[in-house]
């Protein structure tokens, strides 16, 4: 048998691609003493960029930085930044001289739509957090550690796990643990536009979210005893209406490997309970057109055991970012426009960001061979992905555009689109911008049965 040498060894170790007994443990006391000092309390760089096109963390936007317009309890937020123009734009015809900084998703919408460009704003570090949160992430730095082949998650509650991440694991961790505004509820709208620009409205839902994992005045071994979830979705669709009654529910834990995502449904039709084990992996979601798939929900949700994730380090990307106007203050017709969301509406902001490569294992089936994930360095949610099919040929490109509430000091990440690059089709998710949407915090929490399989059939009346 030939031996790997030590330099490989190294390198496989930091990048997360082989575990050591297999457990990865945090940081050391010394090394999270960066944190508050030249990094912030979640790990990113406090200063800007040496261009000063990225600016320093000054603590994101605080409840006193209230637009004028905003109506506290509307479920409605808007654009704290109303007289920013665009600094430039972003064509195919200056592609190259912004190639490094684009995603290649990016790049093939730039090429493939003379009407489609990106408008570069000034770049604004708006995400804040609760003292809580960030008191939790401090503590997370050195008890969190991943077990069982980096895909489960121990030692952690209520703030970014990793906020000085090692490997690719971490990485996603800190993805699928942004903080996002819990508990909370909304009614938005899904909306497939086809090759021919046809917008077609898939779905209208009213959805619950809880995360246990947030639970403020909870540890880690009281989350563990509760059942150990961070993620629960119940939803029922209002629209269309050979959808409309039909319900769901799902959970996912931080230890997949022994609590795999339950899910359930409910059928207006036979109003009948059934477990849905599809709900997961790369099955298409109807409700999104068929271009996403259930493990990537938010960029990526669910159990990480198909791919291995390689950290590459970090980039200066433009991701979308502050996008009131395209997620709260826009209607749906303003913005689907054929082949692409009108550039009008889009956002884009220059930010550092961690760059995870997902590949495909060996012996693994899955749709897609190979990604690359581009998260903000802020852990707002925000991002983006690039998707590669068979021969290593790109597929889709998704992103997730943020939107902070400023009011309450916590980031939001939850509208998100993307685009099937092979088939000239696209989905906007969860968009609120059209009257009687809104996206509503539920700080007293919701009713003991909500989250469970029996409260489906009440969702759908």
């Amino acid at each position: 048998m030939k031996y790997l040498s030590l330099a490989i060894l190294l390198s496989l170790f930091l990048t997360g691609t082989i575990w050591v007994n297999s457990t990865q443990a945090g940081i050391s006391a010394s090394e999270a003493r960066q944190l508050g000092d030249s990094l912030t309390s979640f790990g990113a760089e406090k200063a800007g960029n040496r261009a000063g096109t990225i600016p320093a963390y000054t603590g994101g936007l605080s409840v006193n930085d209230l637009p004028p317009d905003f109506q506290k309890g509307s479920g409605i937020w808007t654009n704290p930044f109303p007289n920013e123009k665009p600094l430039y734009s972003i064509s195919s015809r200056n592609l190259a001289e912004h190639a490094s900084k684009l995603s290649e998703a990016s790049k093939a919408l730039l090429r493939l739509y003379p009407s489609y460009r990106m408008d570069i704003y000034p770049s604004h570090r708006s995400v804040a957090y609760p003292a809580w949160v960030l008191n939790n992430t401090l503590k997370n730095a050195t008890s969190a550690r991943l077990t069982k082949e980096g895909l489960t998650l121990e030692g952690a509650v209520g703030g970014i796990p990793f906020p000085i991440p090692k490997n690719g694991n971490e990485v996603m961790w800190n993805h699928m643990l942004a903080y996002n505004g819990y508990p909370a509820e909304y009614l938005g709208r899904n909306w497939y536009v086809d090759k021919t620009g046809r917008a077609i409205n898939t779905g209208e839902l009213k959805c619950s979210l809880q995360s246990d994992y947030y639970t403020f005045h909870w540890g880690a071994d009281e989350l563990k005893k509760k059942g150990n979830s961070f993620f629960k979705a119940a939803y029922h669709f209002t629209a269309p209406p050979n959808a409309a009654g039909n319900a769901a529910y799902s959970v996912d834990t931080l230890d997949p490997v022994e609590q795999p995502r339950r899910s359930w449904s409910y059928s207006a039709a036979t109003r009948r309970i059934r477990i849905a084990p599809d709900y997961t992996y790369d099955t298409p979601i109807a409700s999104q057109g068929g271009i996403t798939t259930y493990d990537e929900g938010y960029l990526s949700l669910g159990r990480l055991d198909l791919f291995d994730f390689k950290l590459l380090g970090k980039r200066e990307m433009y991701i979308p970012y502050n996008n009131y106007r395209l997620v709260f203050q826009s209607r749906a017709a303003q913005i689907l426009t054929p082949n692409h969301l009108s550039p009008d509406f889009v956002r884009w902001e220059l930010h550092r960001v961690w760059v995870v490569e997902a590949t495909r294992k060996p012996g693994k089936k899955h749709t897609i061979s190979r990604r690359i994930f581009y998260f903000d360095e802020d852990w707002s949610g925000a991002g983006m992905s690039d998707a590669y099919s068979r021969n290593d040929q790109l597929s889709k490109g998704m992103f997730i555009a943020q939107t902070p509430l400023y009011d309450a000091q916590m980031p939001l990440a939850r509208c998100y689109f993307a685009y099937d690059l092979l088939d000239n089709r696209y989905t906007l998710i969860q968009h609120f911008g059209d009257p009687g949407l809104g996206y509503k915090l539920k700080p007293e929490g919701f009713q003991p049965l909500t989250f469970t399989p029996d409260a489906l059939p009440n969702r759908g009346r």
